[in-house]
């Protein structure tokens, strides 16, 4: 018999998996992995891509250290090298990694001062991953390469780049600053000091020359040298950019895009031996950003060629073998020991699970559904769930009942709202954000392109939304800030669902994602107050009821919260084919379903048509 278990002794991990490994180690992360069943492990492991894609919360941090679990699993003597970027690194920050004291990980930190050349910084990288491997190689007892005559001339090379404490050569550009501890790779031992380069004006350009050329005669002996059968990886995550002083944001995504250059360029060093390689995490926003506000040095080919995209989404699942839900069930296992017995459970496990702790519908939807329309298809959308139910005053319960998840909806809007900020300030200002949010905190659920403009026009006149609607409302889309709904066939689009690119049109229908509805303090009850003073909209689905049939037209009446309104559907509008006789078609005091195509103000009328699929078939 199982043991019995509450939502508190759920095994959650945390939000970020670096820190879920740092303090709570590896055991619980490795055993509540899971993996989406379509993702290409193989072609990462064997093949040529190295960058690993996705949304803020989909698993690659995660992702990354679970390959650093796989390599040491095969092979114990392996190395792995982790290298954290960041644009922003503070005192703070530093003592927080400082009080870790399971894994103290790697990190690469830029001051904010500008550089000689604040468009390409692929020399600078290859710098510091040149450096990276002879320290890595030294942690390791020089057990990486062997040592003869082209590893000797590349490590008298890289070593004979001084920085200014040596008062001989300075050269590097003015004034840059880069924190690259080092990680012994056996004992996990931080060590090694900030690395802070400067030199006068009159010597920039010869001594930026001597580094160039001091990296190309490095690079021509790597190529040369031999490694060791000990497998050697390199793991690059948290490349981070934020929008705010648009000089140093833009340097940022200059300093991430030529990483991605390099990392490239460091696996072709290495394609032609198996155990050596590089990985990069890179967030979508990161690679839009870029895309968007700077020269993006055709970085497509880079990342299209080599990237495996970390994806959940599974339209054709719905139910707890959905790989989301079983994410959850997983943890729940956890916490009821069953995977001590059985390392893989069972698809009849993940059912018994599943059909222990949720009962048959969720306001009326299947649980597994109502789970996943309050989410986004990613990992963290479980380990939030997991998180708001554990901190609710439902944390003693033994199954996700209604009431626990009534009781966590507010937590669990609020956080997933955060997390959207996250994303969104790579590419809006704080300012911007606090404007997008506030337009549709308190409005409805949702709305019609029309009526935002109007609201718009009225509360947030010279404002970004104002200026760059489009684009604004593009992104938010791709976030899933909000989707799409066509209210005649009654469908719905979502990115994370494969629905690409919003549809801006009369008749879709803009409408916010459901799980955020607590924190945007919108909701049903506020959506019928607003319609009841507002009249119809082209695209809205109404039903009318005929009561007068003319040759050409019939006139309708729509009931619309309990005013009554004139329509009219021409006889072009009632079918597909050629009518010769509206009342072969239509019988007075019948009731249709209609969509609303404009107003005829001639006639002060609603104008009306009945041929549904012409709108609904292409987007179905």
């Amino acid at each position: 018999m199982n043991k019995k278990i509450t939502i508190k002794d759920i095994y959650v991990g945390r939000p970020d998996a670096k820190d879920e490994i740092n303090f709570d180690g590896m055991g619980g992360f490795v055993e509540s992995f899971v993996l989406p069943e379509a993702f290409n492990m193989d072609n990462l492991l064997n093949g040529c891509p190295c960058f690993i894609t996705g949304y803020k919360g989909t698993g690659k941090t995660a992702l990354l250290f679970y390959l650093e679990h796989l390599f040491e699993q095969q092979d114990p003597s392996s190395c792995a090298s982790f290298i954290f970027f960041k644009e922003e690194y503070t005192e703070v920050r530093k003592k927080e990694l400082e009080s870790v004291s399971k894994r103290i990980l790697s990190s690469i930190v830029m001051g904010d001062d500008t550089m000689l050349d604040n468009t390409n910084f692929e020399y600078i990288w290859q710098w510091l991953f040149f450096k990276r491997i002879v320290a890595d190689n030294d942690n390791f007892n020089g057990g990486l390469f062997v040592e003869d005559e082209y590893w000797n001339q590349f490590v008298n090379i890289i070593g004979g780049i001084k920085a200014p404490s040596d008062n001989k050569k300075v050269i590097i550009p003015p004034k840059i600053k880069f924190a690259l501890p080092v990680k012994d790779c056996v004992s996990q031992v931080e060590y090694g000091p900030e690395l802070e380069i400067d030199f006068h004006k009159k010597e920039q350009a010869e001594n930026y020359s001597t580094f160039i050329d001091a990296l190309n005669k490095a690079e021509n002996a790597l190529s040369k040298t031999t490694r060791t059968d000990i497998p050697y990886h390199i793991f690059v995550d948290e490349l981070e950019a934020y929008c705010g002083n648009e000089d140093v944001f833009k340097r940022d995504l200059y300093f991430i895009r030529d990483l991605l250059f390099t990392v490239k360029k460091f696996n072709q060093y290495f394609a032609d031996d198996p155990n050596t390689k590089i990985y990069c995490s890179v967030r979508l926003e990161i690679i839009n950003a870029i895309s968007r506000f700077i020269i993006t040095k055709e970085l497509n080919k880079v990342t299209n060629g080599f990237e495996v995209p970390l994806n959940w989404n599974y339209s054709n699942t719905s139910s707890y073998m959905h790989p989301i839900i079983k994410v959850l069930l997983k943890r729940i296992a956890m916490g009821e020991n069953l995977t001590l017995e059985t390392p893989e459970l069972t698809d009849t496990q993940y059912k018994e699970i599943y059909e222990r702790w949720f009962p048959e519908k969720i306001q009326g939807i299947e649980p597994a559904n109502y789970i996943l329309n309050n989410g986004w298809n990613k990992p963290r959308d479980i380990v939030r769930l997991i998180y708001s139910a554990q901190n609710s005053i439902k944390a003693d319960a033994t199954v996700f009942s209604q009431s626990v998840f009534d009781a966590i909806r507010k937590k669990y809007s609020l956080e997933s709202l955060s997390e959207i900020k996250e994303e969104l300030r790579a590419l809006y200002s704080s300012e911007d954000i606090e404007i997008i949010i506030n337009c549709f905190t308190g409005y409805k659920t949702m709305f019609s392109l029309a009526k935002l403009r109007e609201r718009i026009r009225d509360l947030f006149p010279d404002t970004i939304l104002h200026t760059h609607l489009n684009r604004v409302l593009t992104d938010l889309y791709r976030l899933g800030f909000i989707g799409n709904y066509l209210p005649v066939s009654d469908t719905y689009r979502w990115q994370h669902r494969g629905d690409e690119g919003i549809i801006l049109s009369d008749e879709w229908r803009i409408m916010l994602h459901h799980a955020l509805h607590g924190a945007l303090s919108v909701g049903i009850k506020q959506d019928i107050g607003i319609k009841r003073t507002e009249s119809l909209e082209t695209g809205d689905a109404v039903n009318v009821v005929v009561t007068k049939i003319y040759p050409k037209v019939a006139l309708v009446e729509i009931n619309l919260y309990g005013k009554k309104l004139a329509g009219s559907i021409h006889i072009s509008q009632i079918c597909d084919e050629f009518v010769h006789n509206i009342e072969d078609k239509l019988t007075i005091g019948e009731e249709y379903r209609a969509m609303v195509t404009g107003y005829d103000t001639y006639h002060k009328c609603w104008k009306l048509t009945l041929k549904l699929s012409d709108s609904a078939d292409e987007y179905i």
